[in-house]
C-alpha cells in the first residue's frame, strides 16, 4: 500500500492538472520556497491510525492527507481558482476520498501568493 501522500500524488497525476506546474510530498525544498512564478501543491499526511476494530485488533487504516495549493502570483485573466477547486475535489471525491474540510484562500505574507488548504480522508481495509 502507498503511503497516503503517495496516493494522492499518483492521482493529482494522472489528472494532468493544466494549472499546476509541480507537486512536493511532506515539504517545499529550500531553493523553491520563494518561487512565485508557478503554482505548486503540497501534500502532507495527516491521519495514518488503526480504522475497521474488530477482534482485538485493526482491519484497515484511516488516512489523512492536506493539500496546499500555492498559486502564482501573477494568474492568468481567464483562470478561476475555485472552477479549478471544484474540479478537483470532484476528482478526489471520484478516487474515494472524502472532502473533510475546504479552507478559505489566504495570501501568503512571504511571496504574496494566493494559497488553498483542503483536507481529505479515506478509509482503508489492508
Amino acid at each position: 500500500m502507498l503511503l497516503p501522500v503517495s496516493q494522492v500524488a499518483s492521482l493529482v497525476d494522472s489528472l494532468n492538472l493544466t494549472w499546476l506546474d509541480k507537486v512536493y510530498l511532506n515539504a517545499i525544498p529550500k531553493e523553491d520556497l520563494k518561487n512565485t512564478t508557478s503554482t505548486v501543491m503540497l501534500l502532507q499526511e495527516t491521519d495514518s491510525s488503526p480504522a475497521y476494530l474488530a477482534n482485538n485488533t485493526f482491519k484497515g487504516l484511516a488516512m489523512g492527507v492536506e493539500i496546499q495549493i500555492f498559486y502564482k502570483v501573477n494568474l492568468a485573466d481567464d483562470f478561476n481558482p475555485l472552477e479549478a477547486e471544484i474540479a478537483f475535489m470532484k476528482s478526489l471525491k471520484a478516487a474515494g476520498w472524502l472532502i473533510v474540510s475546504s479552507q478559505h484562500r489566504t495570501t501568503d505574507p512571504d511571496t504574496d501568493q494566493v494559497t488553498k488548504t483542503i483536507y481529505i480522508a479515506k478509509n482503508e481495509i489492508i
